[in-house]
């Protein structure tokens, strides 16, 4: 009997043991893993707020730029999307505006990529190519946390289109096309505002003049912000 008893106690003491070890784990969890060669980027003064370099990074061992496809995430009640299908994510909370869908979506992703492939192709230091290789950079946009009024609006009959809003977290990854490293990210949340006079993009109607405008000048700041760095070298 004080062997059955003894037996037990050990049982106890050995789960009481683990669970404390789990609770400990658990409120001061392991470092999480992120993109490779994050954790040396450094804080630099640039035209986003959020403007990271690797400083022992060669910029100027650079003369080719590919650009990554789009990643959007919306911000909004629904279930996940289907990477695969759509091109995007959601975030499934229970608030957030309604989340453009078909064509509507398919227009927005080729707007913000239009201006982004556009005005890189105008950076004079690199060559926009289509594939990676030697001494190439892949530059990877991801809008994040994306709020718009593009479905609200869109498709209302006998109604003059109003122009659509959207705000979200742009952001600019540098990557080594070889190793992967990531040397640079550049970012911010940006607001659509309204524009006046500007042209509207081709094959798509005035209420995406805002959204276009607001792509653009986020594509031109990661251009100047790119010959910067090319020119002068940060690394």
């Amino acid at each position: 009997m004080v062997g059955v008893l003894t037996v037990k106690k050990t049982i106890l003491l050995i789960l009481a043991l683990s669970l404390a070890t789990g609770l400990s784990y658990a409120r001061n969890p392991g470092p999480s893993s992120g993109p490779e060669g994050l954790d040396d980027l450094t804080k630099q003064k640039g035209l986003f707020k959020t403007t990271l370099i690797n400083p022992d990074a060669e910029f100027s061992s650079y003369s080719k730029l590919c650009p990554k496809r789009v990643l959007l995430q919306f911000r909004g009640p629904g279930p996940a999307q289907d990477e695969a299908t759509t091109g995007s994510m959601v975030r499934k909370r229970s608030r957030g505006a309604e989340i453009p869908e078909g064509e509507d979506l398919a227009t927005f992703r080729q707007i913000i990529t239009d201006a982004f492939v556009s005005e890189l192709g105008s950076c004079e230091l690199i060559e926009l190519v289509e594939e990676g290789g030697p001494e190439t950079l892949f530059v990877r946009a991801t809008v994040t946390d994306i709020v718009t009024d593009i479905a609200s609006k869109s498709g209302k009959a006998d109604k003059t289109p109003k122009p659509f809003s959207v705000q979200g977290d742009i952001t600019f990854d540098l990557i080594d096309a070889e190793t992967g490293v990531l040397l640079a990210r550049l970012g911010e949340r940006r607001k659509s505002g309204k524009v006046g006079d500007s042209v509207v993009p081709p094959d798509v109607g005035a209420e995406w003049l805002n959204i276009s405008s607001w792509a653009e000048q986020a594509a031109a700041d990661l251009h100047q912000e790119l010959e910067i760095v090319l020119s002068e070298d940060r690394g």
